[in-house]
This record gives structure tokens, sequence and C-alpha cells, in this order.
């Protein structure tokens, strides 16, 4: 069943942000936008008076009592953003006319420039074209460095019709410089709050990751905000439930096979005690069967317990050896080989030695079991350490490797079994610091190796079948 993906809340929260402050930026540059076009007639008069401040502010009456007009490079661009600006300056001293833009604006004017000039604002229609809009007039006698000068400006009176340059270089000139970095501003807040905010959602996730079978104690920091509060106490209860699940059943497997052990003996008793020799074989097989299901019970109802174990330096070579010793009648009685290649000096580690004996004991018969008569197992302890078991069974399917570990995992060719002697000595390897792993033997069976390194490597010592007068090291049957 495919999942749809969903947005984070992070992403959520801050796709919602944004849209706010989009939207913010709307409505705020529509209402600049409604209350400048309800006030264009003013800002218009506004504009021209403050040109007709710039066109005289830097005015010069040189020694020859003619006055100069000196205009900066910005002013100059600003005059030329103004739609149809017309200006007049008048020198009543000398009665000079200073500037006339364009030529014949004069003729525009209400009043001649000998006439004395006051503040007026006025509204005059452009003669020659209909289609010309109407200009505001703006006719005043403004003190200047070089004296009283008499200025008129005009400009077209702004359109009843929204355009949209208008509207652009509103938004852009004075909507935009002001609200831009606030909102900019705004959404750097908003990002750097919901990240400081969210982290303690990231630290739980990553807590929870940490928690394993070996730390199924260990809970979630409840140091957290109080929206996610209720979430971490409702995992950690969880975690307290699944423990005591755990446990429940740890206590079963443990208590049945225990109980199981006592009439499992009796019952071998008996078999040895029975007339009938020929009954008696027949059911000994299972019996064995039913005996070594319950000794893997145990054992992993005692791996699971994750109690310390008490781990002293002990000698793969001497471990591998006696197991090699003990197994080596009933490979006889088979018609198998069982021998063992090691250095002549011990290979030792920090161990169990009896989850470790149990461990390779496991690995040579089920390699024993799966060697057909006439075919031999060797066992390789190397540095490294290393330990090795090789077969000349039917080995592993590539396909099968990857659930090889697992309990009660049974494979096609798997004969016999509850399927939890690997994943028995899997774990013994894990808490030996090793790892367990499988390959193609050179003896084309099954490669079964734990490194106890913990990092897969190359074969100890490719071996080969034990010749008729094994080595000194060798012990074999």
């Amino acid at each position: 069943m495919n999942v749809p993906a969903t947005l984070s809340i992070r992403r959520r929260l801050l796709r919602n942000f944004s849209l706010l402050f989009v939207v913010t930026f709307v409505v705020l540059s529509l209402f600049y936008l409604w209350a400048s076009w309800n006030n264009r007639d003013a800002e218009a008069d506004d504009e021209v008076e403050e040109i007709a401040e710039a066109v005289v502010a830097r005015a010069e009456r040189g020694p020859d009592r003619k006055v100069k007009l000196h205009f900066g490079r910005l002013q100059q661009q600003r005059f030329a953003d103004v739609a149809g600006l017309q200006i007049f300056v008048y020198d009543p001293v000398n009665k000079e006319v200073l500037l006339e833009h364009p030529a014949g604006m004069r003729a525009l004017l209400p009043l001649p420039p000998q006439a004395a000039w006051k503040w007026a604002f006025v509204v005059i229609e452009q003669v020659g074209d209909p289609e010309l809009p109407r200009l505001q007039l703006l006719m005043a006698t403004k003190p200047s460095p070089a004296g009283p000068l008499r200025v008129a400006v005009a400009r077209d009176e702004p359109s009843e019709t929204v355009q949209l340059r208008w509207v652009a270089r509103t938004i852009m000139r004075e909507v935009l410089p002001v609200v831009g970095p606030i909102l900019l501003l705004a959404i750097a807040i908003a990002l750097y709050t919901l990240t400081k905010a969210l982290a303690p959602v990231a630290r739980a996730a990553e807590e929870a990751n940490r928690i394993t079978v070996d730390t199924m104690g260990r809970r979630l920091d409840t140091t957290v905000p109080a929206e996610i509060r209720p979430l971490v106490d409702a995992v950690n209860r969880a975690l307290d439930r699944l423990d005591a699940g755990f446990d429940e059943q740890r206590r079963f497997t443990a208590n049945a096979a225990h109980e199981l052990r006592t009439p499992l003996a009796l019952l071998r008793a008996r078999l040895d005690g029975m007339a009938d020799t020929e009954a008696a074989a027949a059911i000994r097989p299972d019996l064995e069967r039913m005996t070594r299901l319950i000794e893997q019970l145990l054992a992993v109802s005692r791996l699971d317990s994750h109690m310390p174990m008490a781990k002293t330096d002990v000698d793969l070579v001497g471990i591998a050896g006696g197991i090699v010793a003990g197994l080596a009648p009933l490979a006889v009685a088979d018609g198998k080989q069982v021998s063992l290649t090691a250095p002549d000096h011990p290979v030792r580690i920090h161990g169990n030695a009896d989850a470790l004996s149990a461990a390779i004991r496991n690995l040579v018969e089920n390699a024993l079991r799966f060697t057909p008569p006439g075919s031999a197992v060797e066992v390789v302890v190397a540095d490294g350490p290393i330990v090795e078991v090789h077969d000349a069974g039917p080995g592993i399917p590539p396909e099968d490797r990857p659930h090889l570990f697992r309990r009660f995992w049974r494979g096609r060719d798997r004969q016999g079994g509850a399927g939890l002697g690997l994943a028995i000595v899997a774990e013994v390897a894990t808490q030996h610091g090793g790892l367990l792993s499988v390959d193609k033997s050179p003896l084309g069976g099954a490669l079964m190796q734990i490194n106890f390194s913990g990092q897969p490597g190359h074969i100890a010592s490719p071996p080969s079948p034990p010749p008729p007068s094994l080595p000194a090291k060798q012990a074999a049957a």
C-alpha cells in the first residue's frame, strides 16, 4: 500500500507563514495605492512645490548681478520623471527670464512675471489639443541665495484612470523599500523560530532510533514543548508495554524450556532401559531434536535477558580443539571427517567461554549435518581473531543468505532444527564484538565465519580436503 507523501510540519508552517506575509504585502500595497490615489492631487501639488524649491535652491548671483541656476544630476533625473513638467523662473531685480522650459511656457501663465506673484495653485487648460491633460500650476515668489525669484512650475494633472505604470512605480519606489525588508525579516524570524521549536522533535526521533533490544530500558527525554509532550509520553508508555511484553515472553520461554528438561531426561533414561531396542532407536532421533530445541530456547532466553556475561581471556584454539575432539566420534560414525587448522600459538579474545563454545559447536554440528558421507568439515582458527567452519555440503543459496540469521527461519534445504541455531550464533558474535557472515567455501559447501574484529574480511585460510594423515595441530576423525 502506497502512503501518499505529506509535507512536514516545518514546511507546512513555513508555507502558511509565507502565504500570510505575501497576502499582507498585497493588502498593504493595495491600501497604500488606494490612499495615494485619493491623495494624488495633493501629492502632485507637494511635488510641484518641492520642484519649485529645488530649482532656486542653488541659485547664485554673480558680480555682474546676473543670476545663475544650478541643478544636480539627481535633480535633473527627478525632473525628467515628472509627467509634463514645465518650469519658468524670473528674476524681478534684473527683469530677466532665467529659465523657460519648454519655450513658450510664458503664454500659459495667468499673470505676467512683472506682476508681484504670491502663493497660488491653479489648474489650467492647455491650448491647441483638447486631448492634452490639464496642468497643475504653482506660481510663487521663492526665496533663494540670489534673492527672491518668481517661479512657475506646471505638471500634468493626475489622470482619472489608474495606470499600470503609476502603480508599478508607486510599489517599487514607495511600498517595496519599506515593506519588503520587514517581510523578509519576518520570514527569517519565522524560519528560525520553527527550526528551534521543532528541534526537540528531531532529538526525540534520534533518541527513539537509538533504542534497541539492548537498550530497552531507555526512554525519550520529556523536556520538550508542551504540544509535543503528550506524544513523547505516549511513546514512553508504549515502550513500557513493550518491555513488559518482552519480559513476559522471555520468562515464559525460559520457564517452559526449564520445565521440559526434566521430563526429557526421564524419557531418555527410559529409552535406555527399554527392552525393545529397535523401537527405542526409532524414537531417539526425535528425542534428540526435542532436547536440542529446548537447549536452544534456553540459550535464546539467556541471550534475550541481556544479563552481563562473565568474560575472561579465552583461547579460541583451545575451544575449537575441544569441540572438534568431542564431535570426532560422531563424525566417524557417519563416515565423515572433522579437522582443525590453527596457528601454533593461542588466539585469545575477551569473552565468555561457555557462550563461545556453544556458538562454535552449533556451527560445526550444522556443517556435519549437511556434509555428505565421505566428505570433511574443517574448522579454521586464525589471527584476527577469526573462526571459520567449512563444509562440503550443498551450500547456502545467495537468495537465502539475507534471512539466514533470523529466528525460526528455515530455508528450503534445511533439515530438522527449528531455525534458532544460527540466530543464537549471530547474537553471541554480536555480544563479543564480532560479526557472523556466510560465503561459499573452497570445499564446495558453506563457509561460516565469525570475525571478532567486527569487520568482514577475507577467508582466513582457504582449506582443502584433509589428507589421510593430518598435521600435529589438526584433530581429525
